[in-house]
């Protein structure tokens, strides 16, 4: 299959090129291509991979922002997300990761291509997925290297200063609008390309939703801005099917294999999926809407393997607690007794497969982003048809997990028939169905729950006084320590203006009041 030979190639190349972000500036910062023929596809598809391949990219996703969420809990990795307990491990992955791998591979071929006409469209996309990229580091982290990031080999700055997130963002909307600008038909296809297979029109749908997304991020603290850039994004066109979803695709190959999804294999990792339990704040919330998705989520299974959701009806774990926390047995309606390790809701087993895709941005968001414009009349749209359409998608992109049985027609029918928006709750109403639409992208979830305040989390319960932050949950991640010691005057500047400590009760920009 050439798509796998390709992709053992590129496992190969990008675990012999690629190296930590902070360890040793001067080291990573040397010419990554050793020449000056390296395929430029071949750096953009390198980029992509290390979003989600390989399980070291899954432990945030699982360990600090779905549990922060709500969307899960109960292992021991997860009292991070969910109890708020410092691991730097876990924090430090997206760092180390994008900028280490992704970044690293774009900054230098964005730089080396710049000026070569062949390869403009390379160029454009590469922009966009570094966009993509940076904003994923800057609302885990708030203020970070942008500027300057992966570019040492070219203007010898080995320790690039902090821009603010709010310099960070307009420049995010500049690079969107000239990137999709910057694309030609004319030229050279992308090859290579493991996000839209070549496709310069998804590409620039990519560009277009993404700018929606980021210009959503903006409504609490600069809606003028925010309102501005939705209206641009739309005008120029964003996702309009799911065909146009940013997915990654996988294969079935597990740790140290890259082809395998990250959060898959962070999942099978001594059967971290047997604690993988839904939040009661989750499950709950499916189980008060009567929504189908709710059986194609979780699932009640006994110590054999069984379904056993008919008689627990899918017994949850309160937000904050272990799966061993409240020892007890749970006898059901009919009196059947369940021994406590079987009693709990679990993750259904799609969710863990190895070749399940991996979906960034699809439709499902991007209708509800629209919904919400609309709803701030920022777009002229109706927000409740956004709406709908937002809820019909996101049924339908649990398909996208191998195994998924399809919901039924009729029970999708029903579930839109029976929601429509109330305007004075629409923004609540808009929110908490894409917080569902979300999972398991803990990562989209974590910014827009900060942003939208959907959902309202529950108070945890610390039962070992465990929590690190007075059982508040945490606004941003830490930065790691080797910056510290690496980049020392950026870090303490970058500190000051976040009141001097490294301090993960402190909002991003976007998030203030």
């Amino acid at each position: 299959m050439k798509r796998n030979n390709y992709t053992l190639v590129l496992v190969f190349f990008t675990t012999l090129l690629l190296g930590s972000c902070t360890k040793d500036f001067e080291s990573i910062n040397t010419d990554p291509t050793k020449g000056d023929n390296i395929d430029p596809g071949q750096q953009l598809a390198a980029a992509a991979y290390y979003l989600n391949g390989g399980r070291e990219t899954g432990y945030p996703n699982l360990y600090l922002f779905q549990p922060r969420v709500q969307y899960i809990g109960g292992s021991w990795g997860m009292r991070t997300g969910s109890k708020y307990i410092r691991d730097d491990f876990y924090n430090e992955r997206p760092w180390e990761i994008f900028y280490g791998k992704s970044i690293k591979q774009l900054a230098d071929m964005i730089e080396r291509c710049k000026n070569d006409g062949k390869v403009v469209n390379y160029v454009a996309a590469g922009r966009i997925l570094k966009v993509y990229i940076f904003s994923l580091l800057t609302d885990c982290y708030g203020d970070i290297p942008y500027k300057d990031a992966g570019l040492a080999y070219y203007n010898k700055t080995y320790t690039p200063a902090y821009n603010t997130q709010q310099e960070i963002y307009m420049d995010f909307f500049k690079e969107l609008t000239e990137a999709n600008a910057q694309f030609d038909d004319t030229k050279a296809p992308i090859g290579n390309d493991i996000v839209f297979q070549g496709s310069i029109a998804k590409w620039k749908k990519l560009a277009n939703s993404l700018r929606l997304r980021l210009g959503m991020r903006l409504s609490k603290i600069d809606p003028a801005t925010a309102a501005k850039e939705v209206q641009a994004a739309v005008t120029a066109g964003v996702m309009k099917t799911a065909d146009d979803n940013f997915k990654m695709i996988h294969e079935n190959f597990n740790f140290p294999d890259l082809r395998g999804n990250g959060l898959s294999q962070a999942l099978q990792e001594d059967q971290t999926y047997n604690y993988t339990l839904g939040c009661s704040t989750f499950v709950n919330y499916l189980k008060g809407e009567n929504d189908p998705r709710l059986p194609a989520i979780f699932i009640n299974k006994d110590a054999a393997g069984n379904d056993i959701t008919a008689k627990t009806n899918y017994f949850t774990l309160a937000p904050g607690l272990y799966w061993w926390d409240n020892w007890g047995d749970f006898t059901a309606a009919d009196g059947t007794v369940i021994p406590h390790g079987a009693k709990f809701t679990k993750i259904n087993a799609p969710f863990y497969q190895l070749n399940a895709p991996f979906l960034h941005m699809g439709i499902a968001e991007t209708e509800f982003l629209l919904a919400e414009a609309a709803s701030r009349n920022w777009i002229a749209d109706d927000a409740n048809t956004h709406y709908q359409l937002g809820i019909r998608a996101a049924m339908k992109q649990l398909e996208l997990y191998p195994g998924m049985t399809p919901i039924n027609g009729t029970l999708v029918d029903n579930f839109v028939a029976a929601h429509t928006l109330t305007p004075a709750k629409a923004l609540e109403q808009i929110n908490m169905q894409k917080w569902v639409a979300l999972f398991p992208n803990g990562y989209e979830a974590f910014a827009n729950q900060r942003r939208s305040g959907f959902p309202v989390l529950a108070a945890i319960e610390d039962v070992g006084g465990e929590s690190e932050t007075g059982m508040k949950p945490f606004k941003r991640l830490f930065y790691p320590g080797t910056e510290a010691y690496n980049n020392t005057a950026n870090y303490q500047d970058a500190l000051k203006r976040i009141g001097g400590k490294n301090d993960w009760m402190q909002p991003v920009w976007w998030d203030k009041q």
